[in-house]
């Protein structure tokens, strides 16, 4: 009897557990413009820091300037875009953060051509994403 008694309350636990994963994963995926505004700007004025920065060989510099890349792309990749498909979304902004974490050893290496290199393959993405999704 003691069973009976404690599968209607194991499967409570469950659906509660479900729905504990569930709401956060829907609450982040709604798009927030002004976020995404304010990260293509900082990535804007970025850019032309890091840039600077290799061709200075101030790589302490740039390493920052290709982990904010990373951190504001991280954070809006949790985003569902309002025109174009989540799956071209993720695949672009993955692809850039795991680009800029690469700007970040480059940086480490103190290699700047590497760094340089990646700059371009960073704008390559960005213009890709903005072609599909501005």
């Amino acid at each position: 009897m003691k069973r009976l008694r404690s599968l209607p309350l194991a499967g409570v636990i469950v659906v509660a557990f479900a729905l504990t994963l569930a709401l956060p994963a829907a609450a982040q995926s709604a798009y927030d413009r002004d976020v995404v505004v304010q990260v293509m700007r900082t990535n804007l004025q970025t850019l032309g820091q890091v840039r600077a920065a290799l061709n200075k060989g101030d790589f302490y510099a740039a390493a920052e300037g290709f982990w904010k890349f990373a951190e504001g792309q991280n954070r809006i990749l949790q985003f569902t875009p309002p025109k174009g498909s989540k799956a071209e979304w993720d695949r672009i902004l993955g692809k850039f953060v795991d680009t800029a974490l690469r700007g970040v050893g480059a940086a480490g290496e103190r290699d700047a051509p590497k760094g340089l290199k990646i700059v371009e393959e960073l704008q390559a993405l960005n213009k890709e994403g903005h072609s599909l999704f501005r």
